[in-house]
């Protein structure tokens, strides 16, 4: 079974109309070998977060059976290295989206193996294409999932054909659905249970935060710093049972968090 994974920030009926393109492109027997998954949702226009989750799926989907389809609508774009892209990381995973730096996390971690450019219709502008998710990338992901060569797809490019994309050290790079932010980042080594931590936003001192390794042993409320769940423990911050977190700080998408242990 080869499964395509689509993660974008067109959470609506956009979804379904990627869905049904790839699905239009693939006789009875494909379709039976070949799964789109639900959908995983950035941010709208968050380039950031939908990075953050193209990582965290590599983490949990087998590399030689999955096919990343990646429609991330980033609020300013590269026009110099503005393209539509395909390629393979080392360990076998594949992908389909735009040159905008939103599959540059992946590839940092996993490595290159090839990268191909394909389609430039619209890419300046001059001919009108009202969805680019459906028409081109959609598309493009089946004819992978039917195992077409890549070859055939698209023109061979080396990875500096890649848009300049990093996210620092202590950015927030997404924010779940009980409010609490998840930062691009490690906890510092001398950090043990109970410490009292200065939490710092975008250079500025917001509040007191208690580390732990079990945030939901603390009285409600109380504001915690732990290692959460994903990618070798991010951190995160949390009020036990409460769904404020990140709104009571301040705290977006895009921020840069910092901590101090205080002495």
């Amino acid at each position: 079974m080869k499964r395509i994974v689509i993660i974008s920030d067109c959470s609506d009926v956009a979804y379904n109309e990627m869905r049904a393109k790839i699905i239009s492109y693939l006789d009875k027997k494909e379709g039976e070998k070949i799964e789109v998954e639900p959908l995983v949702k950035a941010k709208e226009f968050s380039l950031i977060n939908a990075t953050f989750l193209v990582r965290l799926m590599a983490e949990i989907y087998p590399s030689h059976e999955t096919i990343f389809l990646v429609v991330a609508n980033a609020i300013k774009t590269n026009t110099e290295k503005r393209a539509r892209i395909i390629g393979e990381t080392l360990n076998g995973l594949k992908f389909v989206g735009a040159n905008t730096g939103a599959l540059n996390w992946l590839i940092e971690d996993f490595g290159l193996k090839s990268l191909y450019e394909f389609e430039r219709i619209n890419l300046t502008g001059k001919d009108f294409v009202s969805f680019g998710g459906k028409y081109f990338h959609a598309p493009m992901a089946a004819k992978i999932a039917k195992g077409i060569s890549m070859e055939k797809l698209g023109i061979k490019k080396s990875k500096k054909f890649l848009a300049n994309f990093h996210i620092k050290e202590g950015t927030v790079v997404h924010i779940d659905n009980f409010n609490v932010p998840k930062i691009k980042s490690n906890i510092p080594k001398d950090f043990k249970e109970g410490d009292l931590i200065e939490i710092i936003v975008n250079g500025k001192k917001k509040a007191k935060a208690k580390f732990t390794f079990s945030m939901k042993d603390l009285p409600d409320g109380t504001l915690t710093l732990f290692p959460g769940s994903s990618l070798n423990n991010l951190p995160e911050i949390a009020k036990v049972r409460k769904l404020d977190s990140a709104k009571s700080l301040g705290i977006k998408i895009g921020d840069i968090v910092k901590f101090k242990k205080i002495k």
